[in-house]
């Protein structure tokens, strides 16, 4: 039986320094929609104190009945050892098929089409990629702070670009470069409970619930 509107859990997954202001405008939004919040930033995720900060983020997964995630050009602060906070959130959300939606900057994919592209160059010829230098050499980014190119593997992740085009499913990432965009998608998703309860009951019977 589908949850109350009021009780719809939703988690937005996203890096947080810098966009602040996005992430309350966002959460406002969806609260406004009638749904129930989970972000650090707003503070709406339960903490254990005995729990590291992935920990409680991934426990904030397990709990919500939706999650949108943002993917920004930027990996974020929230690292631990070798995982991204956000990206393990994402994972999770799709490993446990929680319904999801995605937002992606169009940084990101600007940049996963220009890496694509790069090549080296001896004189004034290109050195194409299946060129053993190339191969040996590669490209790569050099640090800064508008662009991180692991981002395109969280990109890659959600596209789900390791499996053939035909057989992609739950792929859709949803380009956007203001919060005007976002809030579009948003609206459009969101909007219409009787939508999102259909999904929710039809996870509810995949899972035998």
């Amino acid at each position: 039986m589908a949850k109350n509107k009021m009780d719809i859990k939703i988690m937005v997954g996203s890096t947080v320094y810098g966009f602040e202001d996005q992430l309350s405008q966002i959460a406002a939004q969806l609260q406004l929609l009638g749904y129930t919040v989970l972000n650090s930033h707003t503070g709406s995720i339960k903490v254990n104190p005995k729990l590291s900060n992935l920990e409680n983020c991934l426990n904030a997964v397990e709990e919500c009945d939706l999650f949108l995630g943002i993917i920004r050009p930027y990996y974020g602060t929230g690292n631990i050892g070798e995982k991204n906070i956000t990206f393990e959130e994402i994972k999770k959300a799709i490993e446990l098929k929680k319904p999801y939606w995605f937002l992606v900057h169009r940084d990101v994919t600007f940049g996963r089409l220009l890496l694509g592209k790069l090549r080296l160059k001896k004189e004034d010829k290109l050195i194409e990629k299946d060129d053993d230098l190339n191969k040996e050499i590669g490209i790569g980014v050099a640090k800064n702070n508008f662009f991180d190119e692991r981002t395109i593997d969280i990109y890659n992740y959600v596209i789900e670009n390791h499996i053939p085009v035909t057989l992609r499913n739950g792929n859709w990432a949803q380009e956007f470069y203001r919060l005007d965009e976002m809030m579009t998608y948003i609206n459009t998703q969101f909007s219409d409970k009787s939508f999102v309860e259909s999904i929710i009951n039809e996870k509810q019977v995949n899972d035998g619930e």
